[in-house]
């Protein structure tokens, strides 16, 4: 009598699906995550950008200045002249309110303080920029 190894078609079949289903619910949950690593992401850069201008504009005479152009991108200029520039991720909408633009004196402190509304596809931030030589700071509605 010869001894046969391997697997019956249904044990192969049953296994396929299993991976299948496992596949398909670990999907949305992934994606899920990506989009909340960006959120992370994009508002961890844009409150160190905030810190970085502040530290230049410390006994500068040049003018430092963060400014929304539309949905799109955000650039911080030094007396007109862009030094850098970073895009807003897709979907995401910002309404400036009160703070049309971000800039501070040579001590350190915002020229004008007020708020701005950050709209993610899943959440709502506010980027609140206070009068006094405090940082600015991003709070979750």
């Amino acid at each position: 009598m010869t001894q046969q190894n391997g697997f019956t078609l249904i044990e192969v079949l049953f296994v396929l699906g299993l991976v299948s289903v496992l596949i398909l619910i670990s999907a949305p949950i992934q994606l899920s995550v990506l989009d909340k690593k960006t959120e992370e992401n994009f508002l961890e850069t844009l409150e160190m950008d905030q810190l970085y201008m502040q530290s230049l504009s410390y006994n500068s005479r040049s003018r430092y200045r963060l400014a929304f152009t539309g949905n799109k991108q955000y650039t911080i200029k030094k007396s007109g002249k862009n030094i850098l520039e970073r895009k807003v991720p897709e979907g995401w909408e910002i309404e400036t309110r009160t703070l049309p633009n971000i800039s501070f004196n040579k001590n350190g402190t915002i020229r004008k303080p007020g708020t701005m509304a950050i709209k993610t596809p899943t959440r709502q931030y506010n980027l609140v920029c206070p009068l006094g030589k405090g940082r600015c700071y991003i709070e979750e509605q």
